[in-house]
């Protein structure tokens, strides 16, 4: 580790052209400065309080060795953010290393690294001459922001901050794939989900304790952005397509997404929106199945892939029916409350019940997200380089190995979406209305019952205290009143949705540790071969963070809403 750390610093200090020789532009640019800031993570939050790392007796070298890689690493611009906590560590260690010099002073002192070497103070020049307070500022509201989140509120400061440091290094990558799909964004938001989706899956990977290859999570986040993407596409356009078009498109979606077929033509007034949406959701999803991550994927795996990509697209659609008939319904000539930002839905599809683990899971890309990472999973396990096959084996392996794996992995992403899109309704009540979106505190299920309703139970959630008159002289009026129950109603909704978004969640980590403590049993067992089968091991670690980035989404909903507006 030391000598990439160095290595690492030495080519950064070579004139541009140089470096550019010693190393391809692209990894020294992106790639690099993820590994460096990796490696800053690992030392910085394993140090122990002492100072020391580690558990050998030769204590000199192991608070050397770190403070080596720290003093090297502390001169990169990219490793400004993390200042405060690299000069924390070399006062530590130089504090650690006197200590154990003076205790044993007839031992011959390690010519690595001196006292007078480990000083806070080099730590301090490197990264003044390289200030990036820009970066640095930016980082560190972030990090007050999610240290408060209940998903990581027991994780270490500096691995926050460091997962946070190095998620903002995967910015580039998402911005230059932005386009590669969908049209730029016209929104005032100027897609600011670009921050926050690296920071959720490195948070996710941090919290459960799993290292993740930066090329697996560069996958997910990228999946993670075209669902963005194509659910702000759907909200912005396809949305004004007029009736005639709107079913056409759906026609389109249902038969002809993998033929490449063109749709029919109605109008030369409005086919040119038509036709960039096939084009659009044409390589939509040809960029999903022909994605390389996915390309040793066995084909039962794929296949799911293939129906749920269609299925995810056809749920914006059923979604967006729904919004329309929400929006087009009259409003109840009793209400006069100027607060309330609800309409009941007169017109559900289903039951809420049904409708959040279909329509609404599908439409938050619950089935279609997890059928992409099965797919990158099982192309994993069954790649030829990871996983030589044995003569007569088949390559191509299912990511789960039995029915009642593949029935856990199913119930747990059930699950999985629910939560994920009760979370996320509770975050966007607001946006929800403004923008005529259905969401699911519109659902019935959500109102008191009607006053000819005989039910004391049922209603008993939406009960409210009276509203307290403004002065001693004076009582509210009808109209304050009104307002008042409005307020007490709709908060006592959003409790209800918070409490059923909550049970959604525990059954879905419940399951999911059902299902990763069967694969880590199954991973001890021996193969054919005699050697044990250690990538369910690897394979439960990846459901973990899966999970994790989805409990990550969900607690910023509680506070932030991140998606761009449309309307």
């Amino acid at each position: 580790m030391m000598l990439l750390a160095q290595s690492i610093t030495a080519n950064h200090q070579l004139p541009h052209n140089e470096a550019s020789g010693a190393l391809a532009k692209t990894a020294l640019e992106d790639r690099i400065p993820v590994v460096a800031v990796q490696i800053l993570t690992e030392i910085l939050s394993t140090q122990h309080e002492d100072g020391t790392w580690g558990s050998n007796d030769r204590v000199e070298e192991t608070i050397q060795y770190p403070a080596v890689i720290l003093l090297e690493l502390a001169s990169l611009p990219y490793t400004v953010a993390l200042r405060t906590e690299i000069q924390d560590a070399i006062s530590k260690a130089r504090e650690a290393l006197s200590t154990r010099q003076n205790a044993i002073s007839n031992r011959t002192q390690s010519p690595l690294l001196s006292l007078a070497d480990i000083h806070p103070d080099a730590v301090e020049g490197c990264l003044h001459q390289n200030a990036q307070a820009k970066q640095t500022q930016k980082i560190s509201g972030f990090v007050t922001y999610f240290s408060s989140l209940d998903h990581i509120k027991n994780l270490q400061p500096v691995r926050i901050k460091a997962s946070i440091l190095e998620a903002s290094l995967y910015r580039p990558f998402l911005k230059a794939a932005r386009r590669d799909i969908f049209p730029p964004s016209t929104s005032k938001e100027q897609d600011k989900y670009l921050d926050y989706i690296p920071i959720m899956w490195l948070l996710a990977s941090a919290s459960y304790r799993v290292f993740v290859p930066p090329e697996y999570l560069l996958d997910m986040m990228i999946l993670s952005m075209w669902i963005f993407l194509a659910d702000e596409y759907m909200e912005s356009r396809i949305v004004k397509l007029p009736a005639a078009e709107f079913r056409q498109f759906r026609k389109y979606v249902e038969e002809d997404l993998y033929t490449g077929a063109r749709p029919q033509q109605t109008s030369q007034d409005n086919t040119t929106v038509l036709q960039e949406a096939r084009s659009v959701f044409t390589a939509f999803a040809n960029a999903v199945l022909s994605y390389p991550s996915l390309a040793s994927a066995s084909a039962t795996d794929l296949l799911d892939l293939r129906f749920e990509t269609k299925n995810y697209l056809l749920h914006h659609l059923d979604q967006l029916e729904d919004n329309l008939r929400l929006v087009h319904q009259p409003s109840p000539q009793s209400t006069t409350s100027k607060t309330t930002i609800r309409k009941k839905f007169l017109t559900p599809r289903t039951s809420f019940q049904t409708w959040i683990h279909t329509t609404a899971a599908g439409h938050i890309s619950g089935p279609f997200a997890w059928a992409f990472f099965t797919c990158c999973m099982s192309s994993f396990l069954s790649s030829p380089q990871h996983h030589p096959p044995s003569r007569g084996e088949k390559v191509k392996k299912d990511c789960f190995r039995t029915p009642r794996q593949k029935l856990m992995a199913h119930g747990l992403n059930a699950h999985y979406g629910a939560f994920c899109r009760l979370y996320n309704d509770y975050g966007s009540v607001a946006r929800d209305a403004a923008e005529g979106n259905l969401n699911s505190l519109n659902f019935p299920e959500f109102f008191p019952p009607s006053p000819t309703s005989s039910s004391s139970s049922s209603s008993s959630s939406f009960s409210s205290s009276p509203p307290q008159a403004n002065d001693e002289n004076s009582c509210p009026s009808e109209e304050e009143k009104e307002e008042a129950e409005t307020k007490n109603q709709d908060r006592a909704a959003k409790s209800l949705l918070l409490s059923a978004a909550r049970y959604e969640r525990s059954c879905a980590l419940t399951t999911m540790e059902t299902l990763c403590r069967e694969l880590e049993e199954e991973g001890k067992e021996p193969n054919k071969a005699g050697k044990r089968k250690g990538k369910k091991k690897w394979l439960a670690d990846r459901i973990r963070v899966y999970v994790g980035a989805g409990e990550q989404f969900s607690d910023m909903y509680l506070t932030r809403d991140v998606t761009n507006g449309v309307k």
